[in-house]
């Protein structure tokens, strides 16, 4: 069986998205406008810089954790037979996934009641709303959907199983990045014109997914296997130049953003809004994704010793930051100090109590 070559940067980007959810989280709680169910919102400390950051960074930090996904899962799918895949795939992300909906994330979503005074006990709450309108899996709703998304990729492979093979190394066209900004642009446009883009639905109690969201994320995971399978950062192999993306990350993030902030007041018809905000989403999450892609490679395609640390632990600290860091926010709520001090010291003892017990507990277990 060939053997892949380690691609540090793929590791050193993911843990690096990880800890930007970890800071997007926790810019949640002091941002301008934020949604009522989020879990714990500091009303007193507010701030437009806060409510930008969540716009911006909101658009591509899955879409990058989808792509690597499915760049691994292929790879992964292509080096075992699909009963030890899955048999990996039940220790790594099916257990946990399931731990995680079932035992932490009522505790989680009960936060949002206790953060603001409710006298409602857990008990209560769990026999009664969190099996209902609150019914959420908290951050563990990824893990589910990667395994939706395995399952499509066994499937996929199991109806063609030329899907699987790889042959020389083969540059990416204008047709491919078209065709993927065109599918993310249209689903996200054609589902937002019946719904709010930020709507999260649970199917079944098993799935919990924005369906805004949903076409764009296989797409991305299905361009990651894809570009696996054509040897992507290989040598000789296409990898994006950061140089290349560079500029259209900064415009699209620039213009995505204003139009995310002002569009809806400059008087143009809603559906003009619906439609403008989906291209405009769709262009940064393609720049952003490959503009990452091609900067890690670059500048980050190499190890050591903290690296190794913050990528050896990035899982666990992606399994544990929500209820460390609600309950962290939820405890700096009242305290009189400026919103970025309370902000930075919020993230820092998050991301210090996430990253010492992922590496001294819970990396032995995951």
């Amino acid at each position: 069986m060939e053997k892949s070559k380690r691609f540090y940067f793929l590791d050193n980007l993911k843990w690096f998205i990880i800890w930007l959810m970890v800071v997007f989280h926790a810019a949640m709680c002091y941002m301008a406008y934020a949604p009522e169910w989020w879990y714990v919102v500091d009303k007193a400390e507010q701030s437009f810089l806060a409510t930008a950051f969540v716009c911006w960074a909101d658009v591509f930090i899955m879409p990058v954790m989808f792509f690597v996904s499915g760049y691994f899962g292929l790879n992964s799918l292509n080096r075992y037979d699909c009963g030890r895949f899955w048999l990996r795939k039940f220790r790594r992300i099916i257990c946990p996934w399931l731990f995680g909906a079932i035992f932490i994330a009522p505790w989680v979503t009960y936060i949002i009641l206790a953060s603001r005074g409710s006298a409602m006990g857990f008990w209560e709450f769990y026999t009664t709303l969190f099996w209902g309108i609150m019914y959420q899996q908290a951050q563990y709703w990824y893990l589910g959907a990667l395994t939706a998304l395995y399952v499509l990729l066994t499937i996929s492979t199991m109806v063609a199983p030329a899907v699987k093979g790889r042959g020389a190394a083969k540059e990416p066209g204008a047709v491919f990045f078209v065709a993927l900004l065109l599918v993310c642009a249209l689903s996200i446009g054609q589902v937002s014109s019946y719904m709010h883009p930020d709507t999260w639905t649970f199917f079944a109690y098993i799935l919990v997914l924005q369906p805004v969201r949903i076409i764009s994320y296989i797409a991305v995971f299905f361009a990651g296997a894809w570009a696996w399978k054509c040897r992507w950062f290989e040598e000789g192999g296409y990898c994006p130049a950061a140089s290349r993306w560079g500029l259209p990350f900064l415009l699209a993030g620039g213009i995505y953003l204003w139009q995310k902030l002002y569009l809806a007041y400059c008087g143009i018809e809603p559906w003009q809004v619906v439609w403008v905000g989906a291209f405009c989403q769709a262009s940064f999450t393609c720049a952003a994704l490959f503009f990452f892609l091609g900067l890690f490679k670059h500048f980050f395609d190499f190890t050591n010793t903290i690296l190794s640390e913050l990528s050896a632990t990035s899982y666990s600290v992606y399994y544990l930051h929500m209820p460390v860091l609600f309950c962290i926010a939820w405890a700096f709520v009242g305290i009189a100090v400026d919103v970025y001090v309370k902000y930075i010291c919020v993230c820092v003892l998050t991301l210090g109590t996430c990253f010492l017990l992922s590496k001294y507990a819970l990396k032995k277990i995951l």
